[in-house]
């Protein structure tokens, strides 16, 4: 009866299908062996994902130093070109030449002005041992006399002492005041003579220029001079009736000029020149004030006062 019911109830043919599997090489997994390794992609952060609060900390830092940097080039500009203009105003004033034209030469402050602050003291009392006289010194002797204590200004532009006006200084004790131009020969000076650091000036009132250490316009070192009238260097020195008077240079001819010889009374003057043409413009300009040739030296010409 078992058997028969069995038979009765078959399974249906879908069913039994179904449960039997498809795919027949499909082998059970292996328990031993490792799972599968994920890798998981770094994290970039993105701008967009992340809060407003959040973005500005992270640019902060950039934008504090993007304005300390332009800062910084700003004020460095700003410093440069205020350095350029004032070397540029520097060496325009160094290069300018000033006339003091409402000073007139025989201003009392003026004068002043040179006695106290420019004009050095007397030499020592005890000089060094006297050089051998020069043939100047011998036409001086002819002409003035052997005296002592007399008075001399050595108006040269450069070089060292003059061998008469220093021989006079030492031996026979005459007074007076050495003036050089250039800078260095006018501390070279300094303290064995009074000095005084001023160029001639052509005119009739005080100027500042620029002084060229050499014949060369285009030398490398330059100084700043004043240049006075001859007739303030006499009155600052006490000089205006000097028994010898020095000048030399390209100035000479226009700066007597402007010497009222009617104040003063210059027994000798001597005139170291450097052409011809300069000598008869001299010559010329102190024959109508009443001035002679006295003698011709190789390098200069000396004057007289007549009688």
């Amino acid at each position: 009866m078992a058997e028969k019911k069995i038979q009765e109830n078959p399974l249906p043919e879908e069913q039994i299908e179904t449960s039997i599997p498809q795919d027949t090489n499909m082998k059970p997994a292996d328990k031993s062996s490792p799972p599968p390794t994920v890798v998981t992609p770094p994290r970039v952060p993105s701008f967009t994902k992340t809060s407003p609060n959040d973005m500005y900390r992270r640019l902060l830092p950039a934008v504090l130093f993007l304005l300390t940097f332009v800062t910084v080039m700003t004020m460095l500009l700003i410093y440069m070109d205020t350095v350029a203009l004032g070397a540029q105003q520097f060496r325009l004033n160094m290069s300018r030449d000033y006339e003091l034209a409402r000073i007139p030469q025989e201003s009392a402050p003026l004068v002043a002005y040179v006695r106290q602050l420019h004009l050095q003291p007397r030499a020592p009392a005890h000089p060094p041992p006297s050089p051998r006289p020069t043939p100047r010194v011998a036409v001086l002797d002819r002409l003035l006399g052997e005296i002592y204590n007399g008075t001399f200004v050595e108006f040269l532009p450069q070089g060292p002492r003059d061998g008469s006006a220093q021989f006079l200084e030492a031996a026979r004790r005459w007074d007076g005041v050495v003036v050089r131009a250039k800078a260095k020969d006018y501390l070279a000076l300094r303290g064995a003579a009074r000095a005084l650091h001023a160029c001639l000036s052509p005119t009739d009132h005080p100027r500042e220029v620029t002084y060229h250490e050499s014949d060369s316009r285009e030398s490398a070192f330059s100084s700043r001079v004043l240049c006075l009238p001859l007739f303030t260097v006499l009155l600052a020195a006490d000089a205006t009736r000097a028994h010898y008077v020095l000048l030399g240079g390209d100035n000479v001819v226009p700066a007597l000029q402007h010497v009222p010889f009617q104040k003063v009374h210059l027994q000798v003057i001597e005139y170291f020149f450097k052409d011809i043409a300069s000598v008869n413009a001299t010559t010329t300009l102190l024959a109508a004030r009443n001035y002679s040739v006295a003698a011709v030296f190789p390098d200069s010409i000396m004057y007289s006062l007549k009688p």
